[in-house]
């Protein structure tokens, strides 16, 4: 394994362990207003939201250990995007918070297993998180208008694809570390540790 892959899984590795202490675990209440506004928090909201980081990444890493493609990856945005309509629905999806926080820590139970997941089978369970997460994602947008919502969907896809296809790439490219096992592990249980924190939100023992 080259020096610079070791270093890129090093790094995804550390962004793990430190974004339980530095993210910020909700979502922010200004609601955009323009084309500008949506995108940057389209892009932002994901990344500073533990809950929704962690999901990505683990989806990610999944990916890449079963080495099938990245169709999972977009199976779980295009479904993060039937999420947000649904949220700008006259619908709810009750206990979201809790599916958020079930789905993340099932993502980190499969890290942790280190099987392969057919992309049929992951593209599957890719999309319900995905569903979930988007709708509460789309908590930020749910009274903007059209511009704004747009903008958001479009940074939202992006930034989770982005994050998706690099941690695959980054754990394909471990493949022969001899550190390779001990990292998803610690990987995995970080992504079960943000899904934890996202189930105590959820019980309202923390907000």
């Amino acid at each position: 394994m080259s020096s610079g892959s070791i270093f890129r899984f090093s790094v995804m590795a550390a962004m793990l362990l430190a974004w339980p202490a530095l993210a910020d675990t909700h979502t922010p209440e200004e609601v955009p207003q323009t084309f500008a506004e949506g995108f940057i928090q389209g892009v932002g909201v994901p990344v500073i939201s533990v809950y929704h980081l962690a999901a990505m990444i683990g989806i990610g890493i999944l990916v890449g250990i079963a080495a099938r493609g990245v169709v999972p990856v977009l199976a779980f945005g295009a479904a993060a995007m039937l999420g947000v309509a649904y949220q700008l629905s006259p619908y709810d999806l009750p206990a979201d918070d809790a599916f958020v926080a079930l789905t993340t820590m099932i993502i980190g139970l499969l890290i942790l297993l280190r099987k392969p997941i057919s992309p049929r089978v992951a593209s599957g369970i890719f999309a319900v998180a995905g569903l979930v997460h988007g709708y509460s994602l789309g908590a930020v947008v749910a009274n903007a208008g059209a511009v704004p919502v747009l903008a958001y969907v479009t940074g939202l896809l992006i930034v989770q694809t982005a994050i998706g296809v690099a941690a695959c790439a980054i754990t394909l490219g471990a493949t022969k570390w001899p550190a390779r096992r001990t990292v998803l592990l610690l990987a995995g249980g970080l992504v079960i540790v943000a899904g934890g924190l996202a189930a105590i939100e959820a019980a309202g023992l923390i907000g």
